[in-house]
């Protein structure tokens, strides 16, 4: 058993006390939120009367919504310390009922504005200049004029909300409760249970036959339920369908596209230029097999290590230092503002009982930007901490540099600093170590870190536009078209050099991304974009340096294609992602120089 949370040092903890002392505190705000929810109904029916009341009612909104991020935030990371506390249990169910209450007592309010003409707004900010202030806020919600429906409708949809989420939940019990996997053997002979959960674990066996094992065992589990997943799936994809109609877009990937204000052709140019870098890709297979001293690479051999790895293990001091280090390219006020989070407890390092699992940034407006590890000392432990430190720091600078209804930054560029600072940290060690494992240990993660992020996901986001394609186009999801469809593409992207073996043709199925559609792509992007920054931060570039701090500071002010041009991204340019999928066929001919040396 692990630590109790009482008994880990509190200087390893996070202080969420910045947040609020007392529970009293936090229960006044609670109140609060309450109160003001009475006070934006009286808007109702009145809001583009005049220039002052549409200012007031947009100061009450962002009030409320400030203060309700507020007090989710403190409840759910009190509940992510030890899920079993039941104090902390009842604060987040209660914060969980206040988000419903918030979503609908402003639900009027879009709808009421946009029935206003977008001319008229601009007047009243003439008239009055502090509604300049809500200009870009304004001038997004009026950007969904003719997708927004009646206000009765919208009602209606928000409402609605909790039953139209029935394919994901019924699909998520599917993999996470229901399904079971035949029994494998071990490495020692020993029967085990196979589980969505320790799948990756004997799929990286270095024993061949636990690998196909496991492979074979977890897709026929997934097969035998191929029929409810193909209907809750199709279940998914009708909703996204219907609900795109019926807001007015021509195709349904137009509508996720749209709120980042991302054109379709970003999302074509990446498959296009992944498609035709497919033979880097190929060549990182060929170099598996070899290593791997195999006649032929299957499906079931590709998460096989390429090598043992470096048993090298890092305190959590040692870590702190490697980051500074690794990241003091980035410029003395980018280390003194990283340095507040270890000197400011923003970071809760160790695992305790009951604590939620993985790593996360995380914050409000009016907190730090913190930041939940479960640190074990492994590289990629290291990573990790370096990984969450660049979404902590792109929050903190965006807070710092805009007022809070647009400090929020899009989703689109949210894995940018993180990678960066990942991307820097991976290449401080490689220029620092003599250890030849370690080096080793290190391509070994970039070399995977481009073919999941990029090729994996860019296969995904091929899939998820083929299949809304079809369903568009009168095809009916049966599980054979659908998983047709997927083996095909393995197929393509695979190529010769790995045996496809049937059994993935059921993959599909336990990928849940693919009930959050037209998502996945922007992790490719995201890496791209970070790859082409940290290159040039790399290249001494000191104003470069200086433009990608200055995209950090955006923010929400802008669309986030505009953000990162100021960075020096053109993401509608294929030759970012060429850029990257250069690094990683130069990753591959440093790692086959090493390891033959």
């Amino acid at each position: 058993m692990g630590k109790k949370r009482a008994e880990v040092d509190s200087k390893y903890q996070w202080d969420l006390t910045k947040i609020y002392k007392t529970e009293q505190e936090f229960e006044e705000d609670f109140k609060r939120v309450e109160n003001l929810l009475f006070d934006i109904s009286s808007y109702k029916g009145r809001l583009t009367s005049s220039a002052s009341v549409l200012k007031e009612a947009l100061d009450l909104l962002f009030e409320i919504l400030r203060l309700e991020e507020k007090v989710s935030v403190f409840a759910y990371m009190k509940n992510d310390e030890d899920t079993s506390n039941t104090k902390s249990q009842e604060r987040k169910g209660k914060v969980e009922q206040l988000d419903t209450s918030v979503s609908e007592a402003i639900s009027f309010f879009d709808p009421e504005l946009l029935q206003t003409d977008y001319e008229k707004i601009l007047t009243y900010e003439k008239e009055n200049s502090s509604l300049e202030e809500y200009h870009f806020v304004l001038e997004q919600i009026f950007r969904d004029q003719k997708h927004t429906l009646e206000e009765s409708q919208e009602k209606l949809l928000s409402r609605l909300g909790n039953a139209l989420s029935f394919s994901d939940k019924t699909a998520s019990y599917l993999r996470n409760t229901d399904l079971r996997f035949q029994d494998i053997q071990d490495e020692k002979g020993n029967k085990v249970e196979l589980t969505n959960g320790n799948y990756t674990k004997y799929m990286k066996s270095g024993e061949r036959r636990v690998r196909r094992e496991a492979f074979e065992s977890l897709y026929q589990g997934y097969a035998s339920f191929k029929n409810t997943f193909a209907s809750t799936y199709n279940g998914h994809v009708t909703k996204c369908s219907e609900l795109a109609h019926l807001r007015k877009f021509e195709h349904t990937i137009d509508m996720y596209l749209h709120s980042s204000h991302v054109p379709y052709t970003v999302y074509q140019t990446l498959i296009d230029t992944v498609h035709e870098h497919l033979d880097t890709l190929f060549s990182y297979y060929e170099l598996k097999r070899e290593v791997l001293n195999l006649d032929e690479l299957h499906l079931y051999d590709l998460y096989a290590d390429l090598i043992k790895g470096s048993n090298k293990s890092y305190s959590y001091e040692e870590a702190k230092e490697l980051v500074l280090s690794s990241l003091s390219v980035l410029g003395e006020d980018y280390i003194q503002n990283i340095s507040r989070a270890f000197d400011e407890s923003w970071i809760d390092v160790f695992e305790n009982e009951g604590k939620r699992s993985g790593a996360y940034s995380w914050g409000c407006y009016d907190s730090n930007p913190y930041i939940l590890l479960n640190y074990q000392g492994t590289l990629d432990d290291v990573s990790t901490l370096a990984h969450e430190l660049g979404h902590s720091m792109h929050s903190l600078y965006s807070k710092q540099n805009n007022p809070y209804p647009i400090a929020n930054y899009k989703i689109f560029v949210a894995e940018v600093a993180s990678t960066v600072n990942e991307l820097l940290f991976y290449n401080y060690l490689l220029n620092h170590t003599q250890d030849k494992e370690e080096k080793l240990t290190i391509l070994n993660e970039m070399m995977d870190l481009f073919k999941s992020t990029i090729y994996r996901q860019t296969m995904f986001a091929e899939f998820e536009k083929e299949i809304f394609d079809s369903y568009e186009k009168g095809t009916i999801l049966t599980h054979k078209n659908v998983s047709d469809l997927y083996y095909s593409l393995n197929k393509t992207y695979f190529g010769d050099k790995v045996i496809v073996d049937e059994p993935i043709r059921f993959e599909w199925m336990r990928i849940p991304h693919f009930y959050t559609p037209f998502y996945v792509y922007q992790y490719a992007t995201g890496l791209s974009a970070a790859c082409y920054i940290a290159q040039n931060i790399l290249n001494g570039d000191q104003k470069f340096i200086e433009n990608y701090k200055n995209f950090l500071k955006t923010g929400g002010r802008d669309y986030p294609i505009n953000e990162l041009k100021i960075a020096g991204v053109d993401i509608t340019d294929k030759k970012v992602i060429e850029s990257a999928l250069s690094t990683f066929q130069k990753t591959i001919e440093e790692f086959k120089s090493l390891y033959y040396s």
